[in-house]
């Protein structure tokens, strides 16, 4: 059994590499040979203008022989700023994180490996916004608008390079100091400038690809900004709001299971569909009509034209993560453990039993 750090992680993941498996286990996914239990999200208020958020998701990837188990141990507070709502995760935990991947073997049912999913995160994500990115963003996409400069921003910088040959990127975020100092240090890793913009309209107008990454549960982008030809992707639909997906001549979905099954202390065991509390901290259902949307293994597998046209607006909506991203990400982090010899070796009895359970 393994242990994998995230620094390791980082020495052995490369946005190339994370794309290609993710795109072999949809492809899987479209043949009906992978699986994906839908996220569920456990809700206790604090007291104190906080959650503590017990999440989980699980999948099945049988070509690789490995299942996945995604949990998070968070407390989240969503805050109300000048430019909208912001969801933040508290590093309480001796100033960190808790979130943990568990790989599985499905031949012996042993677990594998344990690692954090903070790295494998932000690529995961990355991953699939840079497969819509191939798929439907026209094929000669040479610039890109960004929403947001913190850590998910830096993937998808790379999933988009990785997918097209970009000339230059803008980046809008509310901080000038940190857009900034984002633009400086990705001008470097990928190799083309990247340019701050003082209005966040000057992210997304006239440009080719347009991508929202950011920490807010409410609109960052205006349909009017967005013109003829462009594709617009999220991490959270709620960064786009209704009226830019309704601009779209087409819309794709991460996964037709919408959003994720909340259960909050206080409303008995009844599941709420949504992706988070709203201003007033009320956990209400999402009417999202998702339910019979163009899912993104469709066009990856090729029943569906992720573009019909160079003059249409394509959208895809990150709506929702799925355990199989981390059954995908996950088998070929530690085969590549593996092969060089990375991470901890801890006794395989220390995760079995002797009594049958």
């Amino acid at each position: 059994m393994l242990i994998i750090s995230n620094d390791e992680v980082r020495t052995l993941l490369t946005m190339k590499d994370c794309m290609a498996v993710l795109e072999e286990a949809y492809l899987e996914r479209h043949h009906q040979r992978a699986l994906s239990r839908p996220r569920t999200d456990l809700y206790v208020p604090r007291g104190d203008d906080a959650y503590y958020v017990f999440k989980s998701m699980e999948g099945l990837l049988p070509v690789k022989h490995v299942a996945a188990l995604r949990i998070n141990s968070d407390i989240i507070k969503w805050r109300k700023t000048p430019e909208g709502i912001r969801k933040d995760k508290q590093p309480l935990a001796d100033g960190n994180w808790v979130g943990l991947i568990a790989l599985f073997d499905m031949h012996t049912g042993k677990m594998m490996a344990i690692l954090p999913d903070g790295v494998v995160q932000g690529f995961r994500v990355a991953a699939t916004g840079g497969l819509a990115i191939k798929y439907m963003a026209r094929a000669d996409a040479k610039t890109m608008g960004l929403y947001g400069a913190g850590w998910q921003a830096e993937t998808q910088v790379i999933s988009a390079c990785v997918a097209r040959t970009l000339e230059y990127i803008k980046v809008y975020s509310p901080t000038k100091a940190k857009r900034e100092a984002f633009a400086d240090r990705m001008s470097r890793i990928v190799g083309i400038p990247v340019i701050p913009v003082d209005k966040p309209e000057e992210a997304a107008q006239g440009l080719d690809i347009v991508v929202a990454t950011t920490n807010s549960i409410t609109q960052v982008i205006k349909p009017d900004w967005i013109g003829p030809g462009a594709h617009v992707s999220c991490v959270k639909h709620l960064e786009l709001g209704e009226d830019v997906i309704a601009k779209a001549d087409f819309v794709a979905v991460h996964s037709q299971l919408t959003v994720p099954e909340n259960y909050v202390i206080g409303q008995g065991e009844k599941r709420i569909y949504g992706q988070d509390p709203n201003e007033h901290g009320e956990h209400k259902a999402s009417e999202t009509g998702w339910e019979s949307a163009v899912e993104l293994h469709t066009i990856l597998g090729g029943e569906v034209k992720g573009r019909e046209n160079d003059e249409q607006i394509t959208c895809f909506v990150n709506n929702i993560g799925l355990g199989l991203q981390f059954a995908a990400v996950g088998a070929l982090v530690y085969s590549l453990a593996k092969e060089r010899g990375l991470g901890i070796n801890l006794p395989d009895g220390w995760f079995t039993e002797d009594v049958h359970p």
